[in-house]
């Protein structure tokens, strides 16, 4: 076990005590403020991975069985659950696609049998998890995927390839890159917006729920991806659609109001490639919260400071998004060697195979709250309660620990911060199509098209050129004294080079500056260098690393530098 996942299980699990008195305070700091308090919603989304593992006998009680355990280990308010991709349907519908209906009642792929168990059983995936989850007293929302392409090409064959893009391949987007394997829809098409609000609508009426998920990151294809801007007053229009018909749904119920949460891409500039003009959302009254989420795992850099200056004015909540992983596609080395359980079964050592520890997900939700964030929203957490390599004992622990260190600002200062900042977009070029048919593929983005985790060479001729790595961190955002360490490496550096190390432009002396090998179990060399957080200058909330080279290393590699930590006690 290494120091920070160590330090990091001495996370100490709120009391109800505790919790009483954290309620207290925020309820005394609202009224003080002559507010109304809104409870804090903490959302946990479920994918129906428990269908897909549904046994053919007592499968509503395995259903309920695997819903409670959920709940028991990770600590929400709003349960998801996965309704529709949107045209193909997890629940039995009438206006859309119901998964592996055109195969025949014997259809046993994929979700099928359990879906099929559950209509011998009266009653469907969807209908279970609300009643069940509304009557342990959360609110239950049914998430809509607004275009799901797990299916790369139009094939009949493939049960989440809806029968409709089938039916209409006129309708798929057009894509300037010439990809031959694009199978999302273009909501430019007035039949494509209406074929899936009739979806939604079936849902909001006939439905236990209390409202939608809109999931705009799967997968983030809207328009041709080089008219996201231009077209984004066509969604514009389509949301304001969609809460018009929720609160039709919601008097035909007798409800107030039916919730609309919106899942949203990690950045403004990534919400505007994908067509969302989410300000427009937010201050038309549209939408109760957002979700700004990354495509599959936790980023501490997550720009949420951008959602929040115009959500907190228009009252709606901004949550977001963490994952079970913290790591990113890369399956080269280095390999992480140490990080035990926090360590995927089912994939590589190196980056792609990362779980976070509770350190690493306090780190990443402080810089979150302190950038304004009122929650966080738990992705793709649901499918480790079954049968998964991801869902040992021992993992689901670490799930416990680390969801729980996050509902609030409270919890992440209540233990160490290991900030880790990795390179997320690194390897992403190797998705272009037809390998996949993510919207963006360019190297050193997200397959949302945000620009991060920069990648820092030193050729030589790079001498006396200073290379900057920003990193945001809410710990010493007020330059006030920190203890702990900061440690990166720079691979393939040999004995003979010599880099000068600054942060924020105030040098690190010598001294204060501890070099050694990188461990050989990484599969590369280099040199580790350490700084001790008591010899650190001071920071700021928006830090640069810089790294200025001044002698050359010998030998054929680039030296290189990718990955930066920053471990507050």
């Amino acid at each position: 076990m290494n120091e920070a996942e160590s330090a990091g299980r001495r996370l100490r699990p709120w009391t109800g005590t505790a919790l009483l008195l954290w309620a207290v305070v925020m309820l005394c700091a609202f009224l003080a403020e002559g507010e109304t308090p809104r409870p804090r919603r903490t959302v946990f989304n479920d994918d129906g991975q428990v269908i897909a593992e549904a046994p053919q006998e007592n499968t509503s009680a395995f259903v309920r069985a695997w819903l409670d355990r959920e709940a028991d280990f990770v600590p929400f308010t709003t349960f998801v659950f996965l309704a529709a991709t949107p045209d193909v349907c997890f629940y039995d519908t009438k206006a859309g696609e119901r998964y592996g209906a055109r195969f025949g009642e014997d259809f046993d792929k994929g979700w099928g049998r359990g879906l099929r168990r559950l209509r011998h059983e009266g009653t469907d995936p969807l209908r279970l998890a609300a009643e069940h989850m509304r009557a342990k007293g959360f609110e239950v929302l049914a998430a809509v995927r607004m275009n799901d392409t797990h299916h790369r090409s139009l094939d009949p064959g493939n049960p989440l390839c809806p029968q409709f893009a089938t039916d209409h391949p006129e309708y798929v987007i057009r894509q300037p890159d010439g990809r031959t394997n694009e199978t999302a829809l273009d909501y430019s098409h007035a039949e494509v917006r209406a074929h899936r609000l009739a979806i939604m609508r079936e849902i909001a009426e006939e439905y236990p729920v209390d409202g939608l998920d809109l999931n705009f990151v799967r997968w983030a294809k809207h328009f041709p991806r080089d008219q996201g801007r231009e077209k984004a007053p066509v969604m514009t229009a389509y949301l304001g659609q969609i809460r018009e018909m929720l609160d039709a749904a919601a008097a035909q119920r007798g409800r107030d109001r039916l919730t609309l949460g919106v899942r949203v891409p990690e950045s403004l500039h990534a919400c505007w490639l994908a067509g969302l003009d989410v300000r427009a959302w937010v201050e038309h009254g549209w939408v109760d919260y957002v979700v700004v989420s990354t495509w599959n795992n936790t980023d501490p850099q997550v720009p949420v400071g951008e959602f929040t200056a115009f959500a907190k004015p228009a009252g709606v909540q901004t949550l977001v998004a963490m994952g079970n992983m913290i790591g990113a596609i890369w399956d080269g080395p280095p390999v992480m060697f140490d990080r035990c359980v926090a360590m995927s079964a089912k994939h590589g050592p190196g980056y792609q195979g990362m779980l976070i520890t509770e350190a690493e997900a306090r780190a990443a939700a402080a810089n979150y709250y302190a950038w304004g964030a009122d929650g966080v929203a738990f992705w793709n957490v649901g499918i480790h309660f079954g049968a998964a390599k991801t869902a040992a004992p021992e993992q689901r622990e670490r799930i416990r620990r680390w969801t729980s260190a996050v509902v609030d600002f409270a919890c992440v200062n209540d233990g160490p911060r290991w900030y880790h900042y990795l390179p997320m977009g690194k390897g992403m070029s190797s998705r272009k199509p037809p390998a996949r048919n993510y919207p963006w593929y360019d190297e050193g983005t997200s397959p949302l098209g945000q620009p991060n985790g920069p990648i820092l060479t030193f050729p030589p001729d790079s001498l006396g050129k200073r290379r900057v790595f920003p990193f945001r961190m809410a710990d010493g955002r007020n330059g006030e004294p920190l203890a702990g360490w900061l440690a990166f490496r720079v691979y393939h550096m040999t004995p003979e080079a010599h880099i000068e190390v600054d942060v924020n432009g105030r040098p690190v002396g010598s001294p204060q500056l501890e070099r050694r090998d990188v461990d050989p179990r990484t599969q590369l060399t280099g040199v580790r260098f350490e700084i001790d957080l008591a010899d650190c200058p001071a920071f700021r909330g928006e830090n640069q690393l810089g790294l200025t080279l001044r002698r050359a290393s010998e030998g054929d590699h680039v030296p290189y530098m990718e990955e930066l930590e920053v471990f507050v006690e």
